[in-house]
């Protein structure tokens, strides 16, 4: 417990205010927007009744789902739970995630930061309803079925999930190509000065042999 309260005094919070301010906004904003757009999906429109937003593109449909995102999964007691269970472990994951970036001094990355927000936005947007609201399930009223069929409906919380998650594969897939590209030129740097200090040696014993030479 000493430990982890002297690694939390050595964080500088100056240094992550900004990523803090951003980072707070979107999660805030994500849970807010996805709760009022449910809140208003269940007053106005009928349960399991296509109301055509945009045509061919978007439909408002209401529906309680007791699965996973975007309507998979089933009501087994034991998978809902699950999903609850998981739901929590992020919700905590995340913040202790960024708490040990800090606390190693670690610089965050405003897109990786981003995409972190809108992950535990979404996560949070969701886990209200499964935990708050069991047996009434997680409201989707979003539908895409009318270009995309067979797609689940979702709503706002799935679609940031989604969205952070395809930002943060696409952040590690670009970090690890740049830190590979890194770690390339790091080692031919080092093996062109390997090679300039056995080329500078070998001109010194060839010059010091010459000496030794005319000296005879």
């Amino acid at each position: 417990m000493s430990k982890m309260l002297e690694s939390l005094k050595r964080i500088e919070i100056k240094k992550y205010i900004k990523f803090l301010i951003y980072f707070s906004a979107i999660v805030v904003l994500a849970i807010v927007i996805d709760q009022v757009t449910k809140v208003i999906a269940m007053n106005f429109l009928e349960y399991a009744t296509p109301v055509t937003f945009i045509p061919n593109f978007i439909e408002f449909t209401l529906v309680y789902n007791t699965g996973a995102a975007f309507g998979m999964g089933d009501d087994t007691l034991w998978i809902r739970v699950i999903f609850v269970i998981l739901s929590w472990l992020v919700m905590f994951a995340v913040p202790i995630y960024i708490v040990y970036l800090m606390t190693k001094n670690k610089s965050i990355n405003t897109f990786f930061g981003i995409s972190l927000a809108l992950v535990l936005g979404g996560d949070v947007g969701n886990l209200i309803d499964r935990t708050f609201f069991f047996d009434r399930g997680v409201v989707d009223f979003i539908s895409i079925q009318s270009w995309f069929p067979n797609f689940g409906i979702f709503n706002i919380a799935d679609a940031c999930l989604v969205v952070g998650v395809l930002m943060l594969l696409g952040y590690l897939i670009y970090d690890e190509i740049k830190t590979s590209k890194e770690d390339k030129e790091h080692k031919e740097n080092i093996k062109k000065l390997e090679e300039k200090e056995q080329s500078n040696l070998n001109n010194s014993e060839t010059i010091s042999s010459s000496t030794n030479e005319n000296d005879k």
